[in-house]
C-alpha cells in the first residue's frame, strides 16, 4: 500500500525551497561568481581560471591535473577544460610527461604570472565588493564550513 504524503506537492516544494541550504549556497555562488567574472573580464580570465592559475602559482612546481583537482575539490574534467584555455593563452605549459605518456605535469609560465598580476586590480575590486557586502565574520564562517564539510567528506 502506497503511503500518501501529509502535504501536497506545492507545500512540500515550498518547504524544501525555504529551508534548502544547498539552494542558498548555489545562489550565493552564482551571485559572487558573476561579480568576480564581470570584474575579471578585462583581464581575460574567469574566476575558475584565476583559481586554477593562482593555486598552481602557490604550489610553485609542475603539478599533475589530478593534483590540482584535489587541491581545489573539482572534477578532473573541469581542471582539464580550464588548463586547455590557460595553455591556449600561454599561461601554463606542459612541464613533464611520464614515460608512458599518460601523465603530464603543468607549470605556470612567466605570462601566467603576469596574467595574475594584471588580474589583481580586478580581483581586488570584486573582493572589496563582497567584503563590503558580507558580514565582517563571513570569511571565518565560510572557512569553518569548508573545514567541517571537508572533514565529513573524508569520513565517507
Amino acid at each position: 500500500m502506497q503511503r500518501q504524503p501529509a502535504e501536497g506537492p506545492h507545500e512540500q516544494a515550498l518547504r524544501m525551497a525555504d529551508r534548502c541550504l544547498g539552494r542558498r549556497i548555489a545562489r550565493l555562488h552564482r551571485l559572487v561568481s558573476r561579480r568576480f567574472d564581470a570584474e575579471l573580464r578585462e583581464s581575460g580570465l574567469t574566476l575558475p581560471q584565476l583559481e586554477v592559475l593562482s593555486e598552481m602559482a602557490l604550489f610553485n612546481a609542475p603539478a599533475r591535473p589530478s593534483e590540482i583537482a584535489g587541491w581545489l575539490g573539482l572534477e578532473r574534467s573541469t581542471i582539464s577544460r580550464n588548463l586547455d584555455v590557460l595553455t591556449h593563452h600561454g599561461y601554463v605549459r606542459a612541464a613533464a610527461t611520464s614515460s608512458s605518456g599518460r601523465t603530464t605535469r603543468v607549470a605556470v609560465t612567466d605570462a601566467g604570472y603576469q596574467a595574475l598580476a594584471d588580474a589583481e586590480p580586478a580581483w581586488q575590486r570584486a573582493q572589496a565588493w563582497i567584503s563590503g557586502t558580507a558580514d565582517p565574520d563571513a570569511a571565518e564562517a565560510l572557512d569553518r564550513w569548508l573545514t567541517a564539510l571537508n572533514l565529513d567528506q573524508r569520513k565517507r
